[in-house]
């Protein structure tokens, strides 16, 4: 392996360890993932009984 930090783009490079990167990754999916339940969730909980009408 050539580059210690080859996953890590340029600008975050002394910022961030290959690893720490990947869990960064892993962390934003997640938050990602947990948005689009919570509006799909807040969507039917809406269609069954809105509020604000």
């Amino acid at each position: 392996m050539a580059n210690q930090n080859d996953l890590v783009p340029s600008q975050w490079k002394s910022l961030f360890t290959n690893e720490e990167w990947m869990v960064h990754g892993i962390v934003v999916k997640s938050m990602y993932g947990f948005l689009a339940i919570a509006v799909v969730a807040h969507i039917l909980v809406w269609a069954w009984k809105p509020w604000f009408s």
